[in-house]
């Protein structure tokens, strides 16, 4: 690189040395002074080393890195929604015409399933405890929810003891027949030994 660049060097040397050549000439036969002469090819030397100079080169620029594209999210599956099979329906109850039927039914029911804890004979008085239990049904029979339209509170033991008693029966029976609400009440009478009658069987409701 550098020999490239002494080749227009040395040419405008000469054309320097030239100038000043026929400069010197020039003033022996005393037409221009030296002087001027002199400044003419100084002059003349700069433009010429101007003419000669190398561009300069431009300045580097670096190629874009480039960017990764991000990678796509994927989404897990959802779980599938298994349904639940419904409870089985109970063989052997057939349907009734009115809930007065459907009541006495459940209480014999009721009854037949806690046995042990049925009193007999004629019962006390006062009443040791006298829940209320609301029952509301499915159209088949299976209990949907049971909850209280009145609960004892001489006796709040018998409370828990009536719900469990309820409890006790699977289905009783198909009310898909019947006009709702699918529910009834049904009153616990309980002795002081725990033992309980059903109003609807005492009262022939």
């Amino acid at each position: 690189m550098q020999n490239v660049m002494n080749k227009p060097l040395k040419a405008q040397q000469n054309v320097v040395g030239a100038a000043i050549d026929t400069v010197a000439t020039t003033r022996r036969f005393g037409v221009v002074p030296r002087a001027q002469l002199m400044q003419f090819a100084f002059v003349a030397a700069a433009i010429t080393l101007a003419g000669c100079a190398s561009k300069p080169l431009p300045p580097h620029t670096p190629a874009p890195v480039p960017v990764p594209a991000p990678a796509p999210v994927v989404q897990a599956p959802r779980p599938a929604v298994v349904p639940q099979a419904a409870p089985p329906a109970v063989s052997g109850l057939p349907a009734v015409r009115t809930w007065a039927e459907y009541r006495r039914r459940a209480a014999q029911m009721i009854m037949s399933a806690n046995s042990s804890a049925v009193a007999s004979g004629k019962l006390q008085d006062p009443l040791y405890g006298i829940p209320v239990v609301q029952i509301q049904l499915n159209p088949d029979g299976t209990i949907r929810n049971l909850d209280f339209m009145r609960q004892s509170k001489v006796g709040p033991e018998t409370n828990n003891l009536a719900l469990q008693a309820v409890r006790r029966i699977t289905s009783f029976g198909p009310v898909g027949n019947l006009p709702g609400p699918w529910q009834f009440n049904e009153t616990f009478l309980y002795n002081d030994a725990l033992k309980f009658q059903l109003r609807t069987i005492v009262e022939g409701l």
